[in-house]
């Protein structure tokens, strides 16, 4: 294996997600895929594109991937929410789910933000984060008020 490691940055990825290659936004969808399915993070928060013949750097503005659809199936604690990510990836939340929440600076709301593949996170847009939002209720867990939503079994608090 040639592991030939470029280290200048051609792909951009902006705040929405959407990729870019050497300035020129990516359009087809399709390549969008192949390269996502060649993203890896490193250690030290890196984004590289690899493959078995080389490594290009990404810049990335906040995350790869969004969170573009959100459904649910059954209700309350036998709940199952499902996402699919800008890249067709379509993950079941559950106990193994890393789901964070950041605050929105400009409306003290929240962004959540999940683990999509190894280290690397997805944003909610903002119709899912609203979706997910409107699952969430107060449970007594621990014998404790909490506001959150159930997934797979697996209550997932909103703090």
């Amino acid at each position: 294996m040639n592991n030939k490691i470029n280290n200048q940055i051609k792909f951009f990825i902006d705040e929405e997600c959407r990729w870019f290659y050497e300035g020129s936004e990516i359009k087809r969808h399709s390549m969008v895929c192949l390269f996502a399915k060649y993203l890896e993070k490193d250690t030290y928060g890196q984004y590289n594109i690899v493959t078995p013949y080389e490594s290009v750097k990404v810049e990335v503005a906040n995350v790869p991937f969004k969170v573009i659809k959100i459904w649910t199936e059954g209700m309350e604690i036998d709940r199952n929410i499902f996402i699919e990510t800008n890249v067709g990836e379509v993950i079941k939340i559950s106990e193994q789910s890393d789901i964070r929440f950041a605050q929105d600076k400009s409306n003290k709301g929240i962004i959540p933000y999940i683990k999509v593949k190894d280290n690397i996170e997805a944003i909610f847009n903002r119709s899912s984060a609203n979706e997910l939002t409107n699952q969430c209720n107060f449970s007594t867990i621990n014998s404790k008020k909490r506001f959150g939503f159930w997934s797979n079994k697996t209550f997932f608090p909103i703090d």
